[in-house]
């Protein structure tokens, strides 16, 4: 899809995208706060600090209670997540996001008293702010996607997360002016209510029309909704039989354990004696990472939809794993910013690629179901993160990796799980290498194809008109009148073809399937060929010498055709959304060719029964019709036997198992 395009599905729909948008905006900067916040709040209204103590078993007690605030975060998150589509499907989207930010005011509520609530007050919050937002985002993801479509989807996704980064960025910025200034960070968890309190207002005034129905309603997406009967034969349990899906989810995952570890302990590292930041440059580190990762999000997503997803995903995590690999190697605050800055991006270029990845290969009824499950996938590292962590930093306290436990040394113990998770970050970036489909190629072609295809089914649809005006006896000026508007859409469509065939040899960078899109342009360019030759050859023929059988197959046969054309169509645009939901409507293709079959033998029998009215040669002009008839119909039918083959190549999911 274009940038064009894509916008131009964006501007249509501004009434349903701006205020999902803005609210989205206002959970960022909420949820910023806590990032920056939480962990350096959590440490200071503890009796002891983390390390304050060489009792390691202290240390440990100390570091488990910290983790567990994000710990409850993350669990609830992911909770919510997996079950935020059922409970859209009883109560509705909007409802789901209502639900969402009521928990979010509820959490940061909570969070506001944990002065007198102590760390009990921070985990309860928590709790709710994790529900809420799993909630709320996934919901959100489903409606975001549906309102820009397959084409544009991570985009769409990079355009959410832009604002929810965005909104972070900002969030943790504030919150490390006003910890400067304040105690202990808590007055940053009023500001955050605040903020809290106004998305909930925005979402229950302004968010509008947000179910899939009315989303895809008159877009390209409908014709999923309809055509197909895909959705029973695709099982949640096709995910764990994918790999490009298992690997997606993992990645999510892991990609969500590198967040956890760096809300949780890079505050901290950078606050000890070795980095020694203060708490303005810490709010700088933290939101340099959000604000570059948030930025670039909209156009990394737009390239993930011109170029593909799998490209973007490895090179993502691969440049994220080095850079946050690479902090742990130096204490220079200037490089450390660089890095983080880096890392946002290498973030930013694979995070919108995931869910689209997952949009793309699972059934439009199955699709909030399947982001449900993502985000359960994705938000639950929040859970696993910091308990990996914590395993990780006592493990390396254990084994004494970077020697005696030392102040400095213990200090350097916060580093081995950012080095244990960005290896995990490049292995899975080789995984996806080795083992990943690539699930929205860059048919630089596919929109030239389908407009071409639609072309010609406007011709198919003006020379059946010129048929019928021939059967009904109509005169010849006015047939010959159909004839020619059908011979200018032949030239409209041949210019397609062009167009086609100079991006397949004129292309710096070879685009997918080039060839493939070109096959199918060139072979359904050839069917309007045949069509016009047996029409030709018809108004050589006097209507009044047809007889009344051949008339019947001449109708018959040009309305399959019609239908043969319509369908191939169909099967086209649905192949350039989503291949796997292709796959039933080739039942149908092959239905009506057997009924062209058929309906060809009919004819020929026709003409040997009722040749008394004919001559030698309109007797040959009839056979020639119905030869040519039949050969339109058998290029159509080749043209969709191309689109089977890109169908089943980017299927990557199987629809029975």
């Amino acid at each position: 899809m274009s940038s064009k395009s894509t916008s131009t599905t964006i501007r249509s729909s501004f009434g349903k995208w701006f205020p999902l948008i803005s609210t989205l905006l206002l959970t960022g900067i909420t949820y910023g706060v806590q990032r920056t916040s939480l962990a350096l709040y959590a440490n200071s209204i503890l009796p002891y600090g983390l390390f304050d103590s060489s009792d390691n078993l202290q240390n440990f007690l100390i570091f488990l209670q910290i983790a567990s605030t994000i710990v409850a975060y993350g669990l609830f998150k992911g909770l919510s997540g997996f079950f935020s589509s059922r409970v859209s499907s009883k109560l509705k989207r909007k409802n789901t996001m209502i639900i969402g930010l009521s928990l979010l005011v509820a959490g940061s509520v909570v969070i506001a008293l944990a002065s007198y609530l102590k760390l009990a007050g921070l985990i309860i919050g928590n709790v709710f702010i994790g529900g809420g937002l799993g909630f709320f985002f996934t919901a959100s993801m489903s409606a975001l996607t549906d309102i820009a479509g397959s084409e544009g989807s991570a985009f769409s996704l990079g355009t959410m997360e832009f604002s929810v980064y965005m909104g972070s960025s900002l969030g943790a910025f504030f919150a490390g002016l006003i910890g400067e200034n304040q105690d202990g960070f808590a007055a940053s968890f009023i500001f955050a209510l605040i903020v809290a309190g106004v998305a909930l207002l925005v979402g229950i005034f302004l968010l509008r029309n947000v179910e899939t129905t009315e989303l895809v309603k008159g877009s390209k997406e409908e014709i999923l909704l309809d055509s197909t009967k895909v959705e029973t034969q695709w099982k949640l349990r096709n995910i764990i039989r994918t790999p490009t899906l298992l690997l997606t989810y993992l990645a999510g995952h892991f990609s969500r354990i590198m967040d956890s570890i760096i809300v949780l302990l890079l505050p901290i590292m950078l606050s000890t004696t070795i980095y020694g930041f203060t708490a303005t440059q810490i709010g700088i580190v933290m939101s340099a990472f959000t604000l570059a990762w948030s930025i670039s999000m909209p156009l990394t997503g737009r390239l993930s939809d011109r170029f593909g997803r799998k490209e973007a995903t490895i090179i993502g995590l691969l440049t994220e794993g080095l850079a946050m690999g690479l902090i742990t190697l130096t204490s220079n605050f200037a490089l450390v910013l660089i890095l983080m800055i880096v890392a946002g991006i290498g973030t930013a270029v694979y995070y919108p690629s995931l869910p689209s990845i997952t949009r793309d290969v699972v059934p439009i009824v199955k699709r909030e179901q399947s982001l449900g499950i993502y985000r359960a996938s994705l938000d639950s590292g929040y859970f696993t993160g910091p308990l990996i962590a914590i395993g990780l930093v006592f493990s390396a306290t254990s084994l004494s990796i970077w020697g005696p436990a030392t102040s400095n040394n213990i200090d350097n113990m916060l580093k081995f799980p950012i080095l244990v998770i960005a290896v995990i970050l490049g292995l899975l970036a080789i995984s996806f290498l080795i083992f990943a489909t690539e699930t929205r190629p860059g048919w630089v072609q596919a929109s030239i194809s389908l407009k071409h295809g639609k072309k010609v089914r406007e011709a198919f649809g003006k020379l059946k008109q010129a048929f019928d005006s021939y059967v009904e006896g109509e005169s010849h000026e006015e047939c010959n009148d159909l004839l020619g508007e059908a011979k200018d859409l032949e030239r409209e469509a041949d210019k397609l073809v062009m167009k086609v065939t100079r991006v397949l040899y004129g292309s710096v960078r070879p685009a997918p399937d080039d060839y493939h899109f070109y096959k199918i342009t060139e072979i359904l360019d050839s069917s309007i060929g045949f069509l016009l030759r047996s029409y030709r050859k018809l108004l050589l023929i006097p209507r009044n010498k047809l007889s009344s059988e051949f008339v019947d197959y001449l109708n018959d046969e040009t309305d399959l055709l019609l239908q043969l054309i319509t369908k191939a169509v169909e099967v086209l645009e649905v192949v350039c959304i989503q291949p796997l939901a292709s796959h039933p409507i080739f039942n149908d293709v092959h239905l009506l060719e057997n009924k062209l079959d058929k309906n060809s033998h009919r004819g020929l029998a026709t003409i040997l029964k009722k040749t008394d009215k004919l001559n030698t040669v309109e007797i040959l002009f009839l056979d020639q019709i119905v030869e040519a008839l039949e050969l339109s119909a058998n290029t159509i039918e080749d043209a969709v036997d191309v689109m089977k083959i890109i169908g089943l190549k980017y299927q990557i999911s199987p629809l029975r198992i």
